[in-house]
């Protein structure tokens, strides 16, 4: 899909099932998992030769991990760089032991309006299962330093600037040793867009935030769509962990809001009218084939959360005028913790009721229809100062909020962390 300016519903029905465009992005990363095929490895050979084992903070080692898995056995070759590197171009990995079933989609968010291109701040790697139903979410830090390849040593967050699709899946190729079959990128004013047309979103925030966003308190909290990307944008120093929590939990709630009460069955319309909206290179054929899986997909414990922590890396300022500091791995702990990713697809879990639950919803959803009538222009309004809404399960008191359990309440799933080692 090519980008394009955001467009308003054109009847009522349109309108109302817009509000399920967030799991047509969603969809786009799974439909890629059982249908697409894997593009090939560039053959360009590389410019500037790779430093040896010492030379290099980024040269992580693994040892195998997985007896269900095989290592990359062919030797790969990517392209060369154009501009020289300011520091020596570490070796690419090719030692993670990676699941046969494993399919790889990168999720990304652009921190310019729509069309225009611009930096990808943020980065979410889902390897998924298909035979399993199993996703493992990895958030990466957008100010990762890694090589480029075609382009030079950079920050992870310009290769879809530069170029695109298949430069970004050359870069997390060579970095991770595991190459994206399908993506797709939301640009932030589009994603307020949508929120606004879900008219909030409810979100169960787990510590207080007074001094961002307007002020957000621990607890059930109602937020507008300016409110949710202040929320999953804003990062408290370099607390990358906690960034990417929040990230992963509105994807978690907007998905499973997205399958429940049978709303797929419109599925195909609301391709139609909102596919200019989202950059990707994902078919209507291939979202469609892939709502079972999507269905089974609406079990929490199907779902694995990673984020990496700033113990993981090391700053660095790059040189020049302008100060720019990057983050350079430290070890072989963020590779770990890919694998660690990777692993977690290939742990079978069994089939709830609620999977039964939201199959026969889709039954007894109403066939959409094709009627259409005029409708509003949407319109946002932007506000310096974010509308908070505390739901009944939020107490506030001269002490700051307290939280009071309710059995009504609609959690974050579980959060599979991985906690570093002390550093070396």
């Amino acid at each position: 899909m090519e980008p394009s300016k955001r467009i308003q519903p054109d009847h009522p029905q349109t309108r109302i099932w817009f509000l399920f465009l967030w799991l047509v992005l969603f969809l786009i990363l799974i439909a890629g998992c059982s249908l697409a095929a894997t593009p090939p490895a560039p053959t360009a050979s590389a410019l500037y030769p790779s430093p040896s084992q010492t030379a290099s903070p980024y040269m992580p080692q693994l040892s195998p991990s997985s007896a269900t898995a095989s290592p990359e056995k062919s030797p790969l070759s990517f392209a060369t760089a154009r501009i020289a590197p300011i520091t020596p171009i570490p070796e690419a990995v090719t030692n993670l032991h990676i699941p046969a079933d494993l399919r790889v989609l990168v999720l990304l968010g652009s921190n310019k309006p729509s069309p225009y291109v611009s930096h990808t701040d943020a980065i979410m790697l889902a390897f998924y299962n298909p035979r399993l139903a199993k996703v493992a979410l990895l958030s990466l830090p957008p100010e990762l330093f890694v090589y480029i390849p075609g382009y030079t040593m950079q920050r992870l967050n310009i290769a879809y600037a530069v170029g695109g699709f298949d430069m970004l899946a050359d870069t997390i190729q060579y970095n991770f040793g595991i190459r994206p079959d399908e993506y797709a990128l939301i640009h932030f004013d589009d994603f307020v867009w949508f929120i606004e047309e879900l008219d909030g979103l409810d979100v169960d925030v787990f510590r207080d935030y007074y001094d961002v966003c307007g002020g957000i308190p621990a607890g059930s909290v109602h937020l507008r769509g300016s409110d949710v990307l202040c929320y999953v944008s804003f990062r408290d120093g370099w607390d990358i962990r906690d960034q990417a929590e929040r990230q992963q939990q509105v994807v978690w709630k907007l998905f499973s809001r997205m399958v429940q009460g049978g709303k797929l069955v419109d599925l195909n319309n609301i391709y139609q009218t909102y596919k200019g909206v989202v950059e990707s290179n994902l078919t209507l054929p291939e979202l469609l084939a892939n709502i079972p899986l999507a269905l089974r997909l609406g079990q929490p414990d199907r779902f694995g959360y990673f984020q990496t922590g700033f113990e993981m890396f090391t700053t660095w300022d790059l040189p020049g005028d302008v100060k720019v500091t990057v983050l350079l791995p430290r070890g072989a702990r963020l590779l770990q913790m890919v694998q660690q990713a990777l692993d977690f697809t290939m742990l079978p879990v069994q089939s709830s009721d609620y999977i039964l639950t939201l199959e026969y919803q889709m039954t007894i959803s109403p066939t959409p229809t094709n009627t259409q009538t005029p409708s509003p222009t949407f319109t946002i309004t932007p506000s310096s100062t974010p509308t908070v809404t505390i739901s009944p399960t939020v107490t506030i008191t001269p002490g700051g909020p307290t939280l009071t359990s309710s059995p009504t309440s609609a959690g974050y799933p579980p959060v599979n962390t991985v906690t570093s080692a002390p550093y070396p």
